[in-house]
């Protein structure tokens, strides 16, 4: 930690990105398990006498590279930079065209960094008086804290490598944007953005607190999420207000048709072409097949939504095992009234159309031919799959399942376990709900939805626990320890005559 002026939060934000100053860390840490950073660590290391002509041509490099790494991220959806994804940002008749656009104005954007990190560099070795050969030292990793140049170069190359080559990051961009329509449709994202209305983005400043939503958001005036009753009455879309889609072609909800709403707001009479174009890139038939299958959207939405060891989808698909019915449910949108709107709105009508189109296949007797053989079969499997899915969701809300956002994603997800048909994310649950159930998170919200009499009598030896469910008056002040006397030591005589 190092507390500067205000007024130079610039300046020395291009201090502490220099070379100069990192190898300084690296030398005054030590070359053992990495660079430590322990309490003195900063305080050690030396920074340079600058001069008012030194300081605003660094500070100047500083907010330029702050700038463009933030216009770089105003397509990445979990940014507070966001405004929307990148194939919307820049012309191009097809959807190649846009991501061959976006591609070159990445590649121009990173040189530029580049070269201003170059005269962030050489400025800063000319501020500590640094020598060629100490500067070729430092840029070569001599002294790096056991980091060479050239292991951070190969690192720089992975790095710029983790999406592929060029076809991965046209996936990645046409992924991104059915992303941004599938949040449209729920109301999160703003479609107004992209119909070249003129919008005055806010002048943001570095060190400026964040904004509670990113300038995507559709938001209301006072910068909040915004409510169904506060939407204008001449907005270009329908939203899906209650936070549930379903796979399930012809229904209003459906979330294919939600999606493809969005794409012809946005492109009108070539909207079709590009629904076409987009689904060719991402290698699927349709909108519904990338949607259905587990390792299509939902894969590339849990990778999105992952960083580090946090992983916290908030679109989630609950389906059948097949996979031949899929429920969406949006994270932001849960109550513990969720589950029975699946039930009875999605469900239940669900299985009443089975049930009838099975009533009148039987009752065609012998006159059935093959295909109604074959769809008899099917629709008898279906059924069942149909009536196992409804039923594991009411078991949920005798649990009962009332869902917390302060919880966190994993949490809140963990007793839908059996819902989920990715392999990886189903794990992660499962992991998660055996814990619940072992009470190794009893702090959470939901563990005392479910099992209120263990919490509470956790709550009367755990102080913590017991603040995190408003039960303080529970806890009972553990008796304080007797402090050990003291023997008061005896003073030894000795013998006059010895």
């Amino acid at each position: 930690m190092a507390f500067v002026p205000e007024d130079e939060q610039l300046l020395w934000l291009s201090v502490f990105n220099c070379k100069a100053f990192n190898n300084f860390i690296g030398f005054f840490a030590g070359n053992v398990g990495g660079v430590q950073y322990e309490a003195g660590l900063i305080q050690k290391v030396p920074v340079p006498n600058m001069t008012s002509s030194d300081r605003a041509p660094l500070s100047t490099l500083s907010k330029r590279a702050w700038s463009i790494r933030r216009s770089i991220d105003t397509h990445v959806e979990t940014s507070h930079a966001f405004v929307l994804p990148a194939v919307l940002q820049i012309t191009g008749v097809t959807l190649l065209e846009s991501t061959s656009t976006w591609a070159k104005y990445l590649f121009e954007a990173n040189c530029e960094l580049f070269n201003i990190q170059e005269k962030i560099d050489d400025f800063s070795f000319n501020l500590y008086g640094l020598a060629e050969a100490d500067r070729y030292g430092i840029t070569e990793g001599l002294v790096r804290g056991g980091v060479s140049a050239s292991d951070e170069i190969e690192v720089k190359e992975d790095e710029d490598n983790e999406d592929g080559d060029n076809l991965d990051n046209t996936i990645s961009l046409v992924g991104e944007l059915l992303s941004w329509a599938f949040g449209c449709a729920l109301g999160r994202f703003n479609l107004q953005q992209a119909l070249g209305k003129e919008y005055v983005l806010p002048e943001y400043e570095p060190f400026a607190p964040l904004p509670i939503c990113s300038p995507g958001v559709l938001q209301n005036t006072n910068g909040l999420p915004i409510e169904a009753q506060e939407v204008p009455s001449d907005y270009p879309l329908r939203i899906s207000w209650p936070g549930i889609l379903v796979d399930d072609e012809g229904h209003k909800e459906n979330i294919a048709g939600r999606v493809r709403e969005v794409i012809e707001v946005i492109w009108k009479d070539k909207a079709g072409d590009i629904e076409h174009e987009a689904c060719e890139i991402l290698g699927v038939r349709s909108l519904r097949d990338y949607f259905g299958k587990p390792s299509g959207f939902f894969a590339e939405h849990l990778k999105r939504y992952s960083k580090s060891r946090r992983q916290a989808p908030i679109y989630w698909p609950l389906s059948t095992p097949s996979g031949s019915y899929i429920l969406w449910l949006y994270y932001h949108r849960l109550t513990d009234q969720t589950i029975y709107t699946c039930v009875m709105e999605y469900i239940e009508p669900k299985l009443r159309d089975v049930a009838t189109e099975l009533a009148n296949l039987r009752q065609k007797g012998s006159g059935r031919n093959r295909d109604d053989e074959k769809k008899l079969e099917k629709l008898q499997d279906f059924e069942t799959e149909l009536q196992e899915f409804r039923d594991e969701p009411l078991r949920l809300t005798r649990l009962p399942w009332k869902p917390n956002l302060n919880d966190g994603v994993q949490i809140t997800a963990a007793p839908l376990w059996k819902l989920f048909q990715l392999p990886k994310w189903k794990k992660t649950l499962k992991e998660n709900w055996e814990k619940l159930e072992k009470g190794d998170y009893d702090w959470a919200h939901l563990a005392y939805s479910i099992w209120p009499d263990r919490v509470k009598k956790k709550c009367v030896t755990d102080k913590s626990i017991a603040i995190a469910h408003d039960l303080e008056d529970l806890y009972v002040e553990p008796p304080a320890s007797a402090k050990k006397k003291r023997g008061k030591k005896t003073a030894v005589v000795e013998d006059e005559e010895e």
